[in-house]
């Protein structure tokens, strides 16, 4: 899908992508948005791997059959998440999948966020500036320049914007960050990336898997309303580690496609969902494995505090 007109935090890693209730709705969108764009030419890697209608893939007995790897390196970290994760398991091998364990090297568990740093944060450096460019008078026109219009909002503006000082410290780190021609990125970008999907490529063939899942978080949402102290645990984290193995950034790294389907909820009412993961240009098997997924399971629920508005009806 096209990145044209994204506001950039690194277009290596930017994905555009549909978000929606069933996944009949993602296959339906991903069937209109997909495809080659003169404006942005890594469009052109899809040329002729595109389907012009995903939805005819859905199948509810896509998983009879399926072979599945499970990436229990993220599992662990919340007794709630993994009971969630175990009975889907159970329900996708009721259907007819076969599951095996899958355990990524320790370096690329151990490294990954260095590399997605690495990249992310000279990219959007540049990018962010490339981007600004684009925009009226009146507009900052480089990371510098919104880092010092920051500082002018202290309390909340009349259109309603609010202090970030967070995100404004990161983008501090950012505007320091480096360049494009720094070796470090260079080295990131044209050797450790190939490097990821060569791994995760390697284990899919090895092991003859159509996905592998996992949590796409592997703990339990945190509160919205919490004033975060970067320097602590999470006080919503049940097992209080600060920085815990999560699965978010292999699908950045490699650039293959993730659908993540609704799995269940906690004790609280609190969501889990599940990623299933697939090489590059495999989506039309995802969208089938996962359709499968939801119409076994039936996990997704119309949050109760969001209402239909006046004239609008919402499809469970």
């Amino acid at each position: 899908m096209s990145r044209d007109g994204i506001v950039p935090l690194a277009l290596s890693f930017d994905t555009a992508g549909p978000m929606a209730r069933h996944v009949y709705d993602v296959a339906a969108a991903l069937s209109v948005i997909a495809g080659v764009d003169p404006a942005d030419d890594a469009t052109r890697k899809c040329e002729g791997k595109v389907e012009a209608d995903y939805t005819k893939f859905l199948d509810a007995k896509a998983l009879s059959g399926a072979r599945l790897g499970i990436a229990r390196d993220f599992m662990g970290q919340d007794p709630e998440t993994d009971w969630i994760v175990e009975a889907s398991l159970d329900a996708m091998r009721g259907a007819g999948a076969t599951f095996v364990d899958v355990k990524f090297p320790k370096w690329l568990l151990s490294s990954r966020e260095d590399f997605y740093f690495t990249i992310r944060h000279r990219e959007f450096r540049a990018q962010i500036a490339d981007y600004l460019k684009t925009l009226g008078p009146g507009y900052p026109k480089t990371l510098d320049e919104l880092l010092a219009r920051s500082k002018t909002l202290t309390s909340p503006s009349a259109e309603g914007a609010v202090p970030n000082p967070v995100r404004w410290e990161l983008m501090g780190r950012e505007e320091k960050s480096g360049t494009l021609e720094d070796y470090d990125y260079l080295a990131v970008r044209d050797h450790v990336l190939p490097l990821m999907r060569a791994m995760i490529e390697g284990v899919m063939s090895k092991e003859k898997l159509d996905a592998i899942v996992y949590p796409t978080s592997p703990r339990r949402p945190g509160r919205t309303d919490e004033d975060p102290n970067p320097g602590a645990p999470s006080s919503s984290s049940p097992t209080g580690l600060s920085s815990p193995l999560s699965p978010t950034n292999i699908a950045n790294l490699t650039g293959f496609p993730d659908l993540i389907v609704p799995a269940g909820f906690t004790g609280r009412g609190l969501p889990v969902g599940l990623s299933f993961l697939g090489a590059a240009f495999s989506e039309s098997r995802l969208l089938a494995l996962g359709y499968a997924f939801e119409q076994a399971t039936h996990a997704i629920r119309t949050p109760v505090n969001a209402p239909p508005l006046a004239g609008e009806n919402i499809r469970h």
